[in-house]
């Protein structure tokens, strides 16, 4: 068809409206992108903490058994708990005789409340989440909240008078120095 128009004919201009399916084919693929972009933050993470497990347990060969279940290694800086199903403690080998008391009671107080499932439950939803910045706080913040209930759990078994010791030790890890 055409239009009248001042002088002439003019040529009317049909606009035809977006088809619902190539509005849809633009959803799907914004949403194929950001799955996209979702599964590959997600595997990244998946197989970052997949290397850095295994080259913990690569630094952890010929770690030698103290007792029951507590090993002493050479080339880790902290202690600490590694295993869900058979949880172990590994401390450093230069960890002074007096402080592993007070270590290992820490560590045993992370198996007894089960922290080593609890972290992995975390850091699952830090995988899946990896993209949502509340998600990290709050991963960093029940991390934090974790050591400080074991540093009171233990200051509160063994008693307010190994306080000063205690807090030694602590800061001893914490800067991997001998005070």
């Amino acid at each position: 068809q055409q239009a009248l128009s001042r002088g002439g004919y003019v040529p009317a201009v049909q606009q035809q409206p977006v088809s619902d399916q190539e509005s849809e084919q633009a959803e799907m693929t914004a949403l194929q992108i950001a799955a996209y972009v979702w599964l590959t933050g997600a595997s990244v993470m998946a197989i970052y903490s997949v290397v850095q497990y295994l080259t913990l347990r690569h630094r952890l060969v010929g770690a030698a058994p103290y007792r029951e279940e507590i090993y002493l290694a050479d080339h880790i800086a902290t202690p600490f708990v590694l295993g869900v199903l058979r949880p172990r403690v590994y401390l450093p080998s230069e960890t002074p005789e007096g402080e592993r008391a007070f270590i290992i009671a820490h560590e045993r107080h992370h198996i007894r409340r089960h922290d080593p499932l609890w972290k992995l439950l975390g850091y699952a939803a830090l995988c899946l989440h990896w993209f949502n910045p509340l998600v990290w706080l709050a991963f960093a913040l029940a991390g934090k909240d974790m050591e400080m209930s074991c540093d009171e759990a233990v200051i509160r078994h063994l008693g307010e008078d190994v306080r000063a010791e205690y807090s030694q030790a602590l800061l001893r890890l914490a800067t991997h120095k001998k005070i």
